[in-house]
């Protein structure tokens, strides 16, 4: 599968379409890519951050009961306020933050919620720092809302936690804001109360933004605790909270997002939201309350069988001798550093995909930091777990590692 190829194929339908140069300068999605080029065949998907689980029935059936009740109207841009006012609870009791429901924004996904927020601070020209490696889509909606992205490193020999003295040298009168993702994605990393009380005391001396993306907050292994970047001192006035039900919940296709955070940048996120997607699906809604607010037993259940996935893949992995992962502290995935097989990620990503039939993302995707490593997702049974290690062995060990 030439992967790359797709990847060109794509960027030049654009450029013969003559469409927007916003859109003619978009970075293209590898993961989106990945993700529909394969299809049923036999390959072992590990690129996508999809939980395996089904949504847990309570919610589904509250789905229903919207539905026959007619619940399947135009809401609020804001979202409806029962949801919302579950989410202000959520956050207060889980979080530590105090968001009233007039400060929260209901969004389809935490997509919609990041992508609108940026659309409501981003000038064009303004710079936003952001996570290298972090997740592309950061890089891609900065791109849209025609500011500049900077990004500030997370390395392995410092537990990919960030520097932040780096972030400081980064920041300039342009700066606009600071996307801050923990637990991370690519990188598993949980970054501790002291991380953040350093990103807080740049924002308030800098007066710039910080923007969290907090969806995986839930997926933490080991005793590391999820601290909400807008309870350390002097961080909430400026603070922008991002979460989502996809993740924790496996709720990925309901596409259930929510933005807290001063209330005049609520509103424009829900004139935005009103402008873009008229409102967040009714059903969906309705199905967000029941998973916020009955049964979270399930919730410790899934993360349980993370752990143990997490554990295996990353114990076999690191059996290859010339591959080492770090174990990562939350969320669900491991990002392998293959630099002493192939310097390139996404030729070693090519070649796990011919020769052993299994799919991961290239680091490389990431950010320029992320070069050398593969990202895969442990959202996947224990059984697709088992034979990717397998086959990646096999397929390394011919190369006569």
């Amino acid at each position: 599968m030439l992967i790359f190829t797709l990847i060109l194929s794509e960027v030049t339908k654009l450029v013969e379409e003559k469409l927007s140069t916003r859109v003619s300068k978009l970075p293209l999605s590898v993961i989106r890519i990945l993700s529909d080029s394969v299809g049923s065949s036999d390959v072992i998907k590990l690129q996508a951050g999809d939980p395996d689980f089904p949504t847990p029935e309570h919610v589904i059936k509250e789905a229903q009961k919207a539905a026959e009740e007619g619940f399947t109207h135009y809401t609020s841009n804001f979202g409806i306020k029962p949801l919302r006012e579950a989410i202000s609870q959520k956050l207060k009791e889980e979080n530590g933050l105090d968001y009233n429901p007039e400060q929260i924004c209901v969004t389809n996904g935490a997509t919609g919620a990041l992508s609108l927020t940026l659309l409501a601070l981003l000038n064009e020209g303004d710079e936003i720092l952001l996570p290298d490696p972090g997740w592309p889509n950061y890089e891609h909606m900065v791109s849209v809302a025609g500011a500049v992205s900077i990004r500030y490193s997370l390395k392995r020999e410092n537990g990919f936690t960030p520097d932040i003295e780096e972030i400081e040298s980064k920041i300039t009168q342009k700066t606009k804001a600071i996307i801050v993702n923990t637990p991370s994605n690519p990188l598993g990393a949980v970054f501790s109360k002291k991380v953040l009380e350093g990103f807080a005391e740049i924002a308030k001396r800098r007066r710039i933004y910080l923007i969290s993306d907090e969806v995986y907050e839930k997926i933490v292994y080991d005793g590391n605790e999820h601290v909400s970047l807008g309870t350390v001192d002097d961080a909430f006035e400026r603070t922008i909270t991002i979460n989502s039900l996809s993740k924790s919940y496996a709720m990925t296709g309901w596409r259930v997002g929510y933005v807290a955070g001063p209330k005049k940048i609520i509103e424009a996120v829900a004139s935005l939201n009103s402008t873009f997607n008229a409102c967040p699906s009714s059903i969906a809604q309705r199905a967000a309350i029941a998973a916020l607010t009955g049964p979270q037993d399930i919730v410790k259940q899934m993360v349980a069988q993370y752990l143990k996935r997490r554990n295996f893949f990353v114990a076999s992995l690191n059996e290859i001798p010339v591959v080492s992962a770090t174990m990562p502290q939350g969320a669900f995935y491991v990002f392998a550093d293959f630099s002493k097989f192939e310097k390139s990620s996404e030729k070693t990503a090519k070649f796990l995909l011919e020769k052993a039939r299994v799919m991961g993302v290239p680091g490389n995707a990431f950010g320029p930091s992320g070069e050398g490593f593969v990202r895969f997702s442990f959202a996947s049974s224990l059984e697709d777990l088992k034979e990717a290690a397998e086959r990646i062995t096999n397929a390394l060990r011919a190369m006569s590692y």
